[in-house]
């Protein structure tokens, strides 16, 4: 088994979803593992992570990605994802961009 760079355990946020990396002229598709937590070294940020399966991986090698988030950026993000969870359960379309 490949060493993993993003720890999945009962606190994961998802394990197993579907990830996609992109390139100019290519795309590739991998099993993804996705967690948010408040980081202990940055207690007033958000941290969400996302680390690809590089098993599936044909141009990028196995990696984790990481973004840091104010609490503000934070809420923003789980509206946007709310709103366009609700539209896809609808099968509507959502105007691209920010839905504040």
């Amino acid at each position: 088994m490949a060493i993993r760079l993003l720890d999945v355990t009962s606190y994961t946020t998802f394990d197993f979803v579907e990830g996609y990396a992109f390139g100019p002229d290519w795309k590739d598709e991998s099993a993804a593992v996705v967690d948010v937590d408040r980081p202990k070294e940055s207690p007033g940020t958000v941290r969400l992570q996302i680390e690809f399966d590089g098993g599936d991986l044909e141009h990028v090698e196995h990696h984790a990605d990481a973004l840091s988030l104010s609490p503000e950026q934070a809420r923003g993000l789980a509206a946007d994802l709310e709103r366009h969870a609700a539209n896809a359960e609808a099968e509507e379309d959502v105007p691209r961009g920010r839905g504040r």
